[in-house]
């Protein structure tokens, strides 16, 4: 309201102006005329009205457009030179920035303001980023995002040094003549990446937590009203984005508790998973290896023994589902607490190369195109491989299975040095999780394949965390599925080492794909 009614005066004041210095101009040659007639023609050229009028029309549109124009030019660059001045539009921005927490909303608004309102040609946001201990440039106006993005100003820069000794606006002009020219190239070099000549610095509680980067739109520099204005801005802008840290602060807490929870839910989902699989190794995988077996014998004899061919049929679906029935207890005996596993120095490359070497033939028969790529150095990692290659396995066969024909499966294997994890990414190009079951995925014994036991997935999991590891997955219907592990890198452990230890009561059975 107040930016229109500001609006308003101006546009009155202009008209006002234009119509004075035309009737100014018209009243000056209206008198110059009729002083030439007199003085040289002793007449009066102008007796009657209508020529008045006439001649009074015709200055007026001769003169009406360069008038408007000087006046307009007046008004922009002398009376009110720049909307930049304008302090009810920075007073407006400050109270808006209070009221949000998004850091990315905030910084946005600011340089937009900054951008299209107060006019500048550019206007960009620093910011110190404090896992690395640098500043960096979250937000930018008239700047290409290319360029600003690869911004960095560590604690050798020049100019965040004296924003930390200074803390006053610094004008570029006016602080290159206070340094020696080695030092105000490098002044000039860091104004110029800016792509700024006033750098207003953003301090909360003693600390230079940024900067706001400003370039007026003419060669001329800003008044020191308006930069003493800037730096009133900063003030309440620097509070802004403190507690916008604290929100992130907060919300990374928040993510980090839930992460917690979620682990803990799994863990006690472990824990009765490997009592139930204690139970059912007791009473059902002996049992079921029996029947399994005294029906292959009897298939094995029916040259000796001749029956009808449905006997033959029963026989067959015998020895199918109780082999079914057996892998589901052996990879939940996977979770028994009374089983340890010997760790061995693993290549990666290698060993996801040789696990989607096993679908081979599946992905060929099925025209699925596999496209494997290694962001090399991926450092030794330490591990039982019959773990990691059904982990894999699993989900190298999800993938396939959930393309069907005709499609791509696409692998990432990279080494993140920063957070000192490996990273395996497995993306389909298949028909997607619906949302609602997005979040049952990882669930024991879900699935939405007919024949399927919903354990491979489950077991995965189970297995990366075993590790210390995690497993997301990110899906949207008709748009594929991706699948992200994250192992930590450790170091070989004398605890690793050593022969398997089996319970004894558990026959080890062949292993076979899920």
């Amino acid at each position: 309201m107040i930016n229109l009614y500001i609006k308003r005066r101006k546009r009155f004041l202009r008209r006002a102006a234009v119509t004075l210095a035309l009737f100014i101009f018209v009243f000056f040659f209206y008198s110059l005329f009729r002083f030439i007639a007199f003085q040289f023609f002793r007449s009066d050229l102008f007796s009657s009205e209508i020529p008045i009028l006439v001649i009074s029309a015709l200055f007026i549109s001769l003169l009406y457009k360069p008038v408007d124009y000087l006046v307009s030019f007046f008004f922009k660059e002398v009376f009110f030179r720049s909307n930049v001045g304008d302090h009810s539009v920075l007073a407006q921005l400050a109270k808006s920035i209070s009221e949000i927490l998004d850091r990315s909303e905030l910084t946005n608004l600011m340089v937009n303001t900054f951008g299209e309102v107060l006019q500048v040609q550019s206007a960009s946001i620093l910011l110190l980023d404090k896992s690395t201990g640098t500043y960096k440039i979250v937000s930018a106006f008239g700047l290409k995002p290319a360029v600003w993005r690869q911004l960095k100003f560590g604690s050798s820069s020049l100019l965040i040094e004296l924003l930390k000794i200074h803390r006053m606006p610094l004008e570029r002009e006016k602080l290159v003549h206070s340094f020696s020219w080695q030092e105000a190239n490098q002044l000039r070099d860091e104004f110029q990446l800016l792509q700024a000549s006033c750098v207003v610095p953003l301090i909360f509680q003693n600390e230079l937590i940024g900067s706001i980067n400003l370039m007026p739109k003419t060669s001329k520099s800003f008044t020191p009203q308006e930069v003493k204005s800037f730096f009133e801005f900063a003030k309440e802008a620097a509070v802004a984005f403190r507690n916008s840290t604290l929100f992130e602060d907060l919300r990374r807490t928040n993510q980090e508790l839930l992460k917690i929870q979620t682990e803990f839910l799994h863990s006690a989902q472990h824990t009765a998973i490997s009592q139930l699989a204690t139970g059912i190794a007791h009473e059902i995988h002996n049992p079921l290896t029996i029947i399994s077996g005294k029906a292959q014998v009897l298939l094995l004899k029916r040259d000796q023994i001749p029956y009808d061919e449905q006997v033959a049929d029963v026989l067959k679906t015998i020895v199918k589902q109780t082999k079914r029935a057996a892998d589901i207890t052996r990879k939940l005996l996977m979770f028994s607490e009374s089983r340890k596993s010997i760790k061995e120095e693993i290549d990666f490359e290698t060993l996801v190369n040789d696990t989607i070497a096993l679908l081979s033939y599946q992905v060929s028969l099925d025209q699925i195109q596999v496209i494997k790529r290694f962001e090399h150095p991926i450092p030794k990692w330490y591990g039982n491989m019959g773990e990691l290659r059904e982990a894999f396995l699993n989900l190298f066969l999800n993938a396939v299975q959930a393309i069907g024909t005709k499609g791509m499966v696409q692998v990432l294997v990279r080494y993140r040095k920063s957070d000192d994890r490996i990273e395996l990414r497995v993306s389909d190009s298949g028909q997607g999780i619906s949302e609602a079951n997005l979040a049952k995925v990882f669930n024991p014994f879900f699935t939405t394949r007919q024949g399927a036991s919903g354990l491979g997935l489950f077991v995965t999991q189970q297995i990366v965390h075993r590790y210390h590891g995690s497993i997301q997955v990110e899906s949207k219907a008709g748009e594929g599925t991706t699948f992200l592990i994250e192992l930590p890198c450790e170091k070989e452990s004398e605890e690793g080492s050593g022969e398997m230890i089996q319970n004894p009561s558990i026959p080890a059975g062949n292993e076979s794909i899920p």
